[in-house]
């Protein structure tokens, strides 16, 4: 493994004082108008349903991007939301805020199509096994969870895109088992995806807690360090789970990120070792049925 990255090295690198040149040198997105429209709506005591719908229709290819996403088997309602004012009383604010958010990550990004195309299925079956977890063991925020499950990798592509040989070095840390993936992204390329997509979260006024799992993901020395909230550690923790059932529903049986982490998880999770297993097979049964 990498030398452990603490809690506190992580506040550091994603301060504001680092974050504006990475952002410049990685070009990293800036937050849309309409993420921070309704995030600042969200944020107050007594949010506005009424707003936040008018902040969502001011843009009519969001408007149709949303309520198609609404209507379809992912949230399988019981009946169809005609307006955004109905979307939003049918999943709720925070429900709404994570859909615009995902939508307009996938607006911004850039790179090869098929690329892409792969990066939005795994964050998608990540967002609903991290969504699936935390609904059924209640151990984190659902909304939490599933924005992590979004966002987590979320600087593979924009690493991809700045530097032409990343899909190399992705494809070394993704096999090796004794180095960190990050150390080994630093080698090569002097920062790493979790860095990048923490940092972009941060940008994006994403919950801090959500911000320091993206940072520490592949650090799992967090198990160790009792400075790590306990729902940080427990979503890298079911970020494992998450990912080990994606790799196998893919049919991959060689997974260097559990070979890592995977034994920290039972204890992390209170559970057994046989009970984790149930878990991961209970994903790959879900990931079958298609997103929910």
């Amino acid at each position: 493994m990498s030398t452990a990255i603490t809690a506190q090295d992580a506040e550091i690198q994603i301060s504001e004082a680092a974050l504006s040149g990475l952002v410049k040198d990685i070009s990293i997105p800036p937050r849309p108008v309409v993420v921070q429209q309704m995030q600042e709506e969200m944020g107050k005591s007594d949010p506005d349903m009424r707003r936040i719908a008018q902040i969502v229709g001011q843009d009519v290819g969001l408007t149709v991007a949303v309520l198609k996403i609404v209507n379809s088997p992912i949230y399988g309602l019981s009946r169809r939301a005609e307006s955004v004012d109905q979307a939003v009383g049918l999943i709720g604010f925070k429900q709404l805020g994570i859909l615009v958010a995902a939508l307009a990550l996938r607006g911004l990004l850039k790179g090869d199509g098929n690329t892409l195309a792969r990066f939005y299925d795994t964050s998608a079956r990540r967002a609903q096994a991290m969504t699936h977890m935390a609904k059924l063991t209640g151990l984190v925020d659902v909304a939490l969870a599933q924005t992590f499950g979004l966002f987590c990798d979320v600087g593979i592509p924009l690493l991809m895109h700045r530097f032409p040989n990343y899909v190399q070095t992705l494809k070394i840390a993704n096999e090796d088992r004794d180095r960190s993936f990050t150390a080994i992204e630093q080698q090569v390329h002097h920062t790493d995806h979790a860095l990048v997509g923490a940092l972009m979260a941060k940008t994006w006024g994403l919950p801090g807690s959500v911000t320091l799992a993206i940072r520490l993901h592949h650090d799992y020395e967090v198990f160790l360090d009792p400075k790590v909230p306990v729902e940080v550690v427990r979503m890298i923790s079911m970020n494992i789970v998450a990912e080990e059932a994606i790799q196998r529903y893919a049919q991959v049986h060689s997974n260097a990120e559990w070979s890592k982490g995977g034994d920290y998880v039972a204890s992390i999770l209170a559970m057994d070792v046989e009970e984790v297993e149930e878990w991961i097979t209970q994903l790959v049964e879900v990931f079958a049925h298609g997103l929910e």
